[in-house]
């Protein structure tokens, strides 16, 4: 049975490595100021009760709906009481409860994920094929290992990173991390823009950065083939799906590439790289905004159609 789409269906903004709900907040005012609900959760939260930053309201702040073992909010979903820094089975249960949370409230959501949070997003559907979704937007997200070769690399890289973590503490992580070609363009953006950036970053603690690296990094997910295979069949049930990444990420290009030859729709936003929401938010803004429209497009983007 096909999901019920509400006319102004809500959001669901997942976040990425080492950044807040806060991130979202001037795509989800844009969303808001349209109609739509927008809810951020905070995929580092441990277990117990739920909240979402919903930002009811643009520019009125956030507020929360929360819910926890046992709890009967919005129409009777309880979430599991379960530490989503366990595995990435345990964070993509939790998104997926989410989600039913919101589908009883508010009707079918939107998906949106960005890197890390497109990670899980993606992973979730694999995981959870009969979500009620409105539509699934994958922002410079990586979409599985190639082969175990790959598994076996991306594996290493994480538990790499995540002794780095633990060994020389979060700034200096971080020094090194601003340097990495994935975030040159970044570099471009203002000084206030940074500094809330890496405020951002800062603000979480080394052992939970490096536990989300080792309990929900690529070498978890499912291979690439199966994650597209699970967003084109996702599509064929009639649910939008889009492929966002900036045309200077050279990596998640690529990406984009290899899900548009299977037919995912992609969208590359010139002049930016890899975190388009916050390197162009009023383009990706209106990509969000436009995924439910029959031929997908923003101003300035560069639309690559099956």
């Amino acid at each position: 049975m096909k999901t019920a789409i509400p006319e102004k269906p809500p959001y669901v903004l997942l976040h990425g490595f080492a950044q807040a709900p806060a991130t979202w907040g001037e795509v989800a005012r844009r969303l808001q100021a349209a109609g739509h609900r927008t809810y951020a959760p905070d995929l580092y939260e441990g277990k117990g009760d739920l909240k979402l930053s919903s930002w009811e309201g643009a520019g009125e702040g956030e507020k929360e709906t929360e819910g926890g073992e046992g709890d009967t909010n919005a129409g009777g979903i309880a979430v599991a009481e379960r530490d989503p820094l366990t595995s990435l089975e345990a964070v993509c249960d939790r998104v997926a409860a989410i989600i039913r949370l919101i589908a009883q409230a508010d009707g079918a959501p939107v998906l949106v994920g960005y890197s890390m949070g497109g990670r899980i997003a993606a992973e979730t559907v694999v995981r959870h094929p009969d979500l009620p979704l409105a539509g699934l937007v994958l922002e410079s997200a990586g979409l599985g290992p190639s082969d175990e070769a790959a598994r076996a690399t991306l594996a290493e890289r994480n538990a790499t990173w995540a002794r780095r973590l633990r060994e020389e503490g979060v700034a200096a992580f971080m020094d090194w991390w601003e340097t990495l070609p994935l975030f040159a363009t970044q570099r471009d953006l203002s000084s206030e823009a940074r500094a809330a950036i890496r405020a951002e970053r800062e603000a979480h603690s080394a052992e939970l950065l490096a536990r989300s690296l080792e309990a929900w990094g690529a070498h978890h997910q499912a291979a690439e083939a199966a994650t597209l295979s699970a967003v084109s069949d996702l599509a064929r049930q009639g649910v939008p799906v889009l492929y966002v990444a900036g045309a200077l990420d050279e990596k998640y290009a690529a990406v984009a590439a290899r899900a548009h030859a299977v037919g995912v729709p992609v969208i590359l936003v010139p002049n930016v790289g890899h975190n388009v929401h916050l390197e162009s938010p009023s383009a990706f803004g209106g990509i969000v905004e436009g995924v439910l429209a029959e031929d997908v497009s923003a101003e300035g983007a560069v639309a690559r159609k099956s």
